[in-house]
């Protein structure tokens, strides 16, 4: 007699497992800020690199322009857009390269922001 009441409790125990969707909903609400924060912050870290370049940019074309109004002959003023130009492609590379790994980034948040938005879809 003893088993067939452990196979009551059991039985409760299940039923009682499908009773908590609001349980099984606010672990994926919860899951679902988590990744939404991380993007946000994703996209909060590259605005600041963003910003951080342009500053880079203004200061190397100040930089440019006090050499070009200094220089004494056009072999000079050549020289200094020759390496303004290497300068300026080494940054484009980089900002190439960050372009990139942002991308990535968010495309990895977005991608787990939609596993989990169609895992809690199939779950409740």
């Amino acid at each position: 007699m003893a088993q067939p009441e452990t196979r009551g409790d059991s039985t409760k125990a299940k039923s009682a497992k499908p009773s908590d969707p609001f349980q099984v909903g606010t672990q994926g609400l919860a899951s679902l800020m988590e990744i939404q924060r991380e993007l946000v912050g994703t996209f909060e870290q590259i605005r600041r690199e963003q910003i951080a370049r342009a500053v880079e940019e203004t200061s190397l074309i100040a930089e440019l322009a006090g050499k070009v109004t200094s220089a004494k002959s056009v072999p000079d003023i050549v020289a200094i857009y020759q390496e303004w130009i290497t300068r300026h492609m080494k940054m484009f590379a980089e900002d190439s390269r960050r372009f990139l790994d942002d991308s990535q980034k968010v495309a990895s948040v977005t991608a787990r922001l939609l596993s989990n938005r169609e895992g809690g879809t199939g779950s409740t």
